[in-house]
């Protein structure tokens, strides 16, 4: 290389970063001993790929907020309590009240929970949320509905006008749902939702919202978007106790017209003031809440049930109820025209078959309660159903999944552990002395689960259940749309499925006291009280 091209490189401007203290005037002497222009290009490409990669570290320290998961060591217990809900928020038809979705216990799991109580003739105005949710209906029937984007309004009540001018449409709608004590219903992010309750029963629903889902693009606070109303909505007192110090917004609370000029929505939906006015909720009473009631009740369009007809298939559901891989339980008839068709190789859900033939067409709910076929059953002992993707495939879409038990006093559950979920067990009905064990051996809960209260099991946290009521309910909502337990002792269990001798030489037992330990538990589940229990309750 001449002196006239080492001159002509010498001057060659590199820009210095100070992620890279490199002294590139010592670089280019090395390079001119090495007399090779070809070394320099090499050496500065490689250069460039590692500014490239370090830019890409960078930047996916940023976006590792959206995968929404638990801090270190957030989810490392030492003790675990049974939860109450801490806040109240009560409206003219009803209340929700809401557990405090920052507490370490919600935040390790990455849901929050609520329960809301409607009265009779009482309306649950319309949401949407910025997570999916998965509803249990404790007590109570009604009318729930969806709006998805882009569905059409299939449920239409024609009327014949007076003059005889042909066939007019008084109303037509999204379709409108039936529910019923015991019902888990599906709820997508950003889907708008509503209830009603036209009976005498209050309805009581407990909400789970998965904060952790890979749907929920903002933070971990849960987020109810009302399309109506001039109330708080239900968790905006903790969102307050994060921005404390901070600006805060002028109204407490109100709905997502609000914040649109009044102009700007009389062009967008061509109608008056007035309508606007009442649409923003202006100069409505802060009582009437999230919750209203219904003078002279709804009027809603929807099929007629057929009581006779559901009652005499029930031996028929009976015999269906074991799930079987990629096929859903007989729905009801109401939904018989929506139900699924299953190809062998998997539901046409995992297909794009058009918009109206899968999330239009949707079975939203199923019935997990005591009235349904149990997935497990010990006369003696009780009774457990389950709903996953496999019985409900919206919930493949929604990431969740629920179980139902009932458990007669003195039985057990038996030690058990949810192998890709966490848990959050809602005791319904009775209590029941449970034990939560963490990955150290140590007892994070030892003590009574009540009725109204919440205990969250982090994933593979072993837990077992005794009743001490003459009937424990709960239902436990799941993180994982097909959550799976293991179980710890009896028939075909953990320890069941090891060689005897591994079991021997594991715990340091005898042959015969290894077999005992492998057979003297001829239950898989539910383990019946013992003889003495059994005649103590008589």
């Amino acid at each position: 290389m001449s002196n006239a091209q080492h001159s002509t490189f010498s001057n060659v401007s590199i820009l210095h970063h100070p992620l890279f203290p490199i002294n590139y005037e010592v670089l280019i002497k090395v390079l001119r001993i090495t007399n090779s222009i070809l070394t320099i290009s090499v050496i500065m490409a490689k250069l460039l790929v590692l500014s490239l990669s370090l830019c890409f570290l960078l930047f996916g320290s940023c976006f590792a907020f959206r995968d929404q998961q638990p801090q270190q060591n957030e989810c490392q217990f030492e003790r675990l309590n049974a939860l109450e809900p801490d806040n109240r928020v009560e409206s003219e038809g009803g209340l929700i009240e809401t557990w405090n979705p920052t507490n370490r216990q919600f935040r390790c799991a990455g849901f929050a929970l609520s329960r809301a109580t409607l009265q009779r003739n009482s309306l649950r105005r319309p949401f949407y949320s910025n997570a999916p949710q998965e509803i249990f209906i404790q007590q109570g029937n009604g009318y729930f509905g969806m709006v998805f984007p882009g569905c059409p309004e299939t449920f239409e009540e024609p009327r014949e006008s007076e003059q005889g001018e042909g066939r007019r449409f008084r109303d037509s709608h999204q379709k409108v749902n039936r529910f019923r004590e015991g019902d888990i219903i599906a709820v997508p992010t950003g889907v708008a939702f509503w209830m009603y309750n036209d009976q005498e029963t209050p309805v009581i629903a407990i909400s789970l919202t998965d904060m952790s889902s890979h749907q929920n693009q903002l933070d971990q606070m849960p987020r109810r978007f009302y399309l109506a109303g001039n109330h708080e909505q239900e968790f905006l007192l903790y969102q307050k106790q994060q921005v404390r110090g901070k600006e805060e917004q002028e109204s407490e609370g109100s709905n997502i017209f609000s914040g649109f000029k009044r102009d700007f929505l009389e062009d967008a939906l061509n109608v008056n003031r007035h309508i606007v006015d009442r649409l923003q909720g202006r100069n409505e009473d802060e009582e009437k809440g999230a919750i209203v009631k219904v003078k002279g009740g709804l009027s809603i369009i929807s099929p007629p049930e057929r009581q006779p007809r559901h009652q005499s298939r029930s031996r028929q559901d009976e015999e269906r109820w074991q799930p079987r891989p990629h096929k859903s339980r007989r729905e009801e008839e109401d939904d018989e025209k929506h139900s699924r068709h299953h190809d062998q190789g998997g539901s046409r859900w995992k297909q794009d078959n058009g918009l109206e033939e899968t999330v239009c067409s949707a079975k939203y709910r199923e019935n997990i309660g005591s009235s349904s076929s149990p997935d497990i059953y010990n006369p003696q002992a009780g009774r457990i159903k389950t709903v996953t993707s496999l019985d409900l495939p919206i919930l493949r879409w929604i990431k969740l999944s629920a179980e139902h038990g009932s458990l007669h006093k003195n039985a057990i559950f038996v030690p058990h552990y949810n192998l890709n979920a966490n848990s959050a067990i809602y005791a319904l009905r009775g209590r029941a002395w449970l034990q939560v064990v963490n990955c150290n051996g140590n007892t994070v809960f030892d003590g009574e689960l009540e009725a109204g209260r919440v205990l969250i099991v982090p994933q593979n946290f072993a837990v077992a259940a005794k009743a001490l009521s003459d009937k424990f309910q709960y239902v436990s909502f799941k993180t994982n749309d097909r959550a799976a337990i293991a179980r710890l002792a009896g028939s075909s269990s953990t320890l069941n499925g090891m060689p005897l001798d591994v079991l021997a030489a594991t715990f340091n037992l005898e042959r015969n006291d290894a077999r005992q330990l492998k057979n003297n538990n001829p239950f898989k589940f539910l383990v019946p009280p013992r003889e003495s229990e059994r005649r103590a309750v008589a």
